[in-house]
């Protein structure tokens, strides 16, 4: 039977900017797949039995996609988790208020999905290798009907600082001895439990509708070993994409040049890593080589605008890495300027936050309304390991789709219509305005209603959770963490020096 979904205008593919958006223009959706699109009166008498969904006060637009995630059902707000630089953010972070798996991802999902977002990647941190715990995370996210890339975000050194032997060295009796299981590891262990853990990941989910890949969880965080081996995995499974933490904050970068003499995205060059599968998380504090190096060998970012200035990172200069050819795609990481993980307003984020890009009021042209789509939706699907399948609606595409009210965006009062539709959708949308959302070819929302689950007993069931608080040994984890914060506050402080030459010229002291 299918769907014909119609509105005033429908972004087809956001590949070629103006030219992808259509006007007078239908859909037909059978099973998962966009089997049809033309005007919308042939399709109906092509397709007689259809259902119709939209209307002329609608724009009808692909999925959003939210690139680097860590599925936070709560955010680290909402959680009670202080923002602050992200060395002293790590080691607060164990405070926060904890979900169970399950109800944590169908949460995580609520949030995506009532704003627009029908695909995310979720990187779970923590050395997470119990597939039972997965399983339960996918199950979640699959009652509520969201598409989801999933990557164990596992470290084999460096748990607590970006140097732990030094920081064992310099810890009290009582703290060296509640550390040293964590810090201590055995390295060779933790290889073989993560390749057998990948392995049966990706033979129990990946598909085409679900995506097992790699997201080793930062640079500072693997040996030489565990990351080339992690490369030749990739290489053999059918080259799957590696995504890795790096550059994040200015004290990985002085880090990493002290201990490699180099930058941490070099040294990825030195052990084979940096070719087209490789997507860097953050990467505000890479410089004209690294994206050099970035264009050369057709690497991606997930950029993170909002979390960025959360958590005191900077501003990563996205704008020279889009311009030099480096995909860069969207990326909330649970920290979006609403707290909502709203994907329009990071949008939004990312094209005002890039606009001070040089002084020459001629040619300072800034990023466009359909740089900006492009990161949330091709961009993004690519480094999800979902690309050619989302990210457009084309024929043959996997049909997640958005219907968005366009009464407030172009009506409260008015808009000058002289506006493209994408500079006003950037300007002026907001998740609030998603009125229905098919992921796969199925409605998940209809008329801001969740069609699979109940928000009001999903809600009561998360506030009965917070009330139990966390488990005693996550307690003393935390309170531990907070015996030895100075202590790591020392061993990082001394990497939190050096002269900057800025991308971004905000302002002047002189």
């Amino acid at each position: 039977m299918g769907y014909i979904i119609k509105g005033r205008y429908v972004i087809s593919d956001p590949a070629i900017d103006a030219n992808g958006v259509l006007t007078n223009t239908a859909l037909y959706v059978s099973d998962d797949i966009i089997k049809d699109i033309g005007n919308y009166h042939v399709l109906k008498e092509k397709y007689p039995e259809a259902i119709v969904k939209g209307n002329d006060k609608q724009l009808v637009m692909p999925g959003l996609i939210n690139a680097h995630s860590h599925g936070a059902g709560l955010s680290p707000f909402q959680q009670g988790v202080p923002y602050d630089y992200l060395e002293n953010f790590l080691i607060d972070k164990p405070k926060g208020t904890m979900l169970d798996y399950e109800l944590n991802a169908i949460l995580c999902a609520i949030r995506h999905l009532r704003n627009g977002c029908t695909t995310l990647h979720h990187n779970q941190s923590g050395n997470e290798m119990d597939t039972n715990n997965v399983r339960k995370i996918l199950n979640g996210y699959e009652k509520v009907g969201i598409r989801v890339a999933y990557s164990s975000g596992v470290r084999d050194l460096n748990m607590l600082t970006y140097d732990d032997e030094e920081l064992y060295r310099s810890l009290p009796p009582n703290q060296k001895k509640y550390f040293k299981p964590f810090i201590f590891k055995n390295k060779e262990l933790i290889h073989k439990q993560y390749f057998e853990h990948f392995h049966e990941l990706f033979n129990l989910f990946n598909n085409e509708n679900r995506k097992i890949i790699f997201g080793p969880l930062w640079v500072q965080g693997c040996t030489e070993k565990f990351l080339i081996k992690i490369k030749e995995e990739s290489t053999k499974m059918g080259r799957i994409p590696i995504h890795i933490h790096t550059l994040q904050t200015l004290i990985q970068k002085n880090h990493g040049e002290t201990k490699y003499g180099k930058s941490l995205l070099f040294h990825l060059k030195d052990l084979g890593l940096v070719d087209d599968l490789l997507v860097l998380g953050h990467a505000v504090f890479i410089n004209a080589e690294d994206i050099e190096l970035l264009a050369d060998k057709n690497s991606s970012i997930t950029h993170h605008a909002s979390c960025n200035l959360a958590v005191r990172n900077g501003i990563a200069p996205v704008y020279f890495l889009q311009k030099a050819g480096v995909n860069v795609a969207l990326g909330i990481d649970d920290k979006g300027i609403n707290d909502d993980e709203d994907p329009f307003m990071e949008m939004r984020m990312i094209y005002y936050l890039h606009r001070v890009v040089g002084s020459d009021l001629t040619s300072s042209e800034p990023l466009s309304s359909y740089d900006v789509f492009k990161m949330a939706t091709l961009n993004a699907a690519r480094v999800c390991n979902f690309n050619g399948l989302i990210g457009s609606l084309k024929i043959g595409m996997k049909a997640d789709i958005l219907l968005l009210d366009l009464n407030r965006i172009l009506e409260d009062p008015w808009v000058n219509p002289c506006w493209n539709i994408m500079d006003t959708i950037i300007h002026r949308a907001k998740g609030s305005d998603v009125h229905s959302v098919m992921v796969n070819g199925k409605f998940v929302v209809e008329d801001r209603k969740f069609c699979n689950i109940d928000i009001d007993s999903i809600y009561e069931e998360v506030k009965t959770q917070v009330k139990k608080g966390n488990s005693l040994n996550q307690i003393e984890y935390a309170e531990h963490l907070q015996q030895i914060k100075s202590y790591c506050q020392n061993l990082h402080n001394k990497y939190f020096t050096g002269d900057l030459i800025p991308f971004y010229k905000m302002n002047s002291k002189k």
